[in-house]
């Protein structure tokens, strides 16, 4: 199983084998979206659950009556979208057969990302209900399967633009715990917090320090981690090892070593360097980088 692959579906166990399940449907996974259709119905011969850090948002083609959530039984009606938080084990409740349904998966910290930028704070969690599949997000959908079998130039560019446009649709129209931000107050806390990011930004290949970070979010230390927390998901330190990470995969795909690459992001050392990539990503930058240059 791939990179994105066992990001977005998990690693197990499934209802049924993978093997199985892939000749069943037809999957279309960019780095921060997934959508999987039917070929043809599906049997779910036992009841298995898995969890991963994506989302899930499921579209039944008929009503799924047995569907598990933690261990409590739901069903997923009809035409209408079912979230599915990050790392909430889920499956079939009890043997279901012939069930055709659109699984929609995004990636945690590309959602987070976007909910910042909309709403100021991360660590999104998506209200249990049913949910209209309207023709704007359905059309988004259909759009980016279509340019993901296309092989135009730009083809990078539109998948990340279309990926932006869903996750958006998705957190306008679906019941979350993100505020509705209107207050002045709100907006420069906003703005606080953003000048601290861009610091942490420009600090990926050195330390950091945690009063500076505090002080341009015109905020105490202390204060300034549990703010940063609420809007981020992640604690300032937390997340200057999330951008390390983004920048080693941007910086995989050239031709510098994995030495250089290793200090040029701030680690210290190779073994922690691959130790630490390897706990994040599911695999060592060397590997990371054979499966990206084979893609």
């Amino acid at each position: 199983m791939g990179i994105n692959q066992t990001k977005m579906l998990g690693d197990g166990p499934y209802p049924l084998p993978m093997e199985d399940f892939i000749k069943a449907v037809t999957i279309c996974m960019d780095t921060d979206i997934c959508v999987i259709m039917p070929k043809s119905g599906i049997d779910f011969p036992e009841k298995a659950q898995h969890t991963h850090d994506s989302y899930e948002f499921t579209i039944p083609f008929d009503t799924i009556p047995y569907l598990s959530l933690e261990k409590v039984r739901h069903s997923a009606l009809e035409g209408r979208i079912l979230p599915i938080n990050s790392g909430v084990a889920h499956g079939p409740y009890k043997r279901m057969l012939n069930k055709r349904f659109i699984s929609l998966s995004v990636d945690n910290d590309f959602l987070n990302e976007i909910a910042y930028s909309i709403y100021g704070k991360a660590n999104v969690l998506f209200e249990l209900d049913d949910y209209v599949f309207g023709d704007a997000l359905e059309m988004l959908m259909r759009m980016f399967v279509e340019e993901y079998t296309n092989t135009q130039p730009g083809r990078r560019l539109v998948l990340k633009s279309l990926s932006t446009q869903i996750v958006a649709s998705l957190l306008r129209q679906i019941k979350t715990n993100m505020p509705i931000l209107t207050s002045s107050d709100c907006s420069t806390s906003k703005k606080n917090i953003d000048r601290a990011i861009e610091y942490l930004r420009d600090q990926y290949d050195s330390e950091y320090s945690l009063e500076e970070a505090a002080e341009l979010a015109h905020l105490s230390p202390y204060h300034f981690i549990r703010v940063f927390k609420s809007y981020t998901g992640k604690t300032p330190y937390e997340y200057l090892l999330y951008l390390k990470i983004v920048k080693a995969k941007e910086l995989l795909t050239s031709q510098l070593s994995i030495t250089e690459i290793c200090y040029a992001c701030g680690f210290n050392s190779l073994s922690n360097f691959c130790t630490f990539f390897k706990r994040k990503v599911g695999v060592t930058p060397s590997q990371y980088r054979k499966i990206i240059m084979s893609n």
